[in-house]
């Protein structure tokens, strides 16, 4: 049976506004809308991570600058990232999507898109995000949805609980250095329930300014996978569905890991 929720949180700030979105914070845990009180010592140790002065994660943590990137570019990357149809964008492994209502993680959820389409269709989803600003406003535009949210990153997922049937990781692997990504693939193996498939799409091309990547190769992301117990279910490539990464050379690699 999958797992129980962990709690919700209850520590508010003051309301804000985000690309036109009138949003109250909340850390921790939220079910979109419905906050529930939450030990606050459940909250203890969050963001004990550092970086060097090389951008390297010293506590194997997504580097800030990375974050600060993304919550930057905020306000123009909400609504591209919501303009994206999900059942396209996972066409190359929509055919490994869970057809029975299963337990998700939608890890880097970003405005929670993919997250929304996946509860939609009866799945129980933990939208993974820990930038404020695009985690704050998913939680409004899709307020309706039975999502839970959760302040947490890569590579440690230290507030994570439970196993899943289907972990997702869309455009974030990119983002990682390798040690991060061995740390972050024995995480999910943590993570992945018996039976259980992790996704995870790699982005090869030019990144963003202010948002830096590390060379994603397909065959280190197999072998890291491997050593841990996955096996490789499918590889495959895929143009990016943005217009404007298309003409800049993007394009992405998407893999399945099974557990048997």
């Amino acid at each position: 049976m999958p797992p129980t929720a962990p709690p919700m949180a209850d520590v508010p700030s003051e309301p804000r506004a985000i690309n036109g979105l009138r949003i109250r914070r909340f850390h921790g845990v939220v079910t979109a809308g419905r906050p529930r009180p939450q030990p606050r010592m459940a909250l203890a140790g969050r963001r004990r991570h550092s970086v060097d002065r090389y951008g390297s994660s010293t506590g194997a943590a997504m580097t800030d600058d990375v974050l600060q990137g993304y919550a930057d570019a905020a306000p123009g990357l909400i609504p591209r990232f919501e303009a994206i149809s999900p059942a396209l964008l996972y066409r190359p492994v929509n055919d490994l999507l869970p057809t029975i209502p299963s337990r998700i993680a939608d890890i880097g959820a970003g405005t929670g898109r993919d997250a929304a389409w996946l509860a939609g269709q009866g799945h129980r989803v933990l939208a993974v995000e820990p930038v404020d600003e695009l985690r704050l406003a998913g939680m409004v535009l899709h307020e309706a949805v039975p999502i839970q949210w959760l302040d947490d990153r890569l590579p440690d997922l230290v507030q994570m609980q439970g196993s899943f049937d289907l972990l997702l990781l869309s455009a974030v692997w990119q983002h990682l250095d390798d040690r991060e990504r061995q740390c972050a693939m024995r995480r999910l193996r943590q993570l992945t329930a018996p039976a259980g498939l992790v996704i995870i799409s790699l982005r090869h091309g030019p990144g963003a300014p202010g948002r830096r990547i590390h060379v994603a190769a397909p065959e280190d992301a197999v072998r890291m996978a491997e050593a841990e117990g996955f096996v490789t279910v499918r590889q495959k490539q895929a143009d990016s569905m943005q217009p404007g990464n298309r003409a800049a050379g993007v394009s992405w690699t998407w893999l399945a890991f099974g557990l048997g």
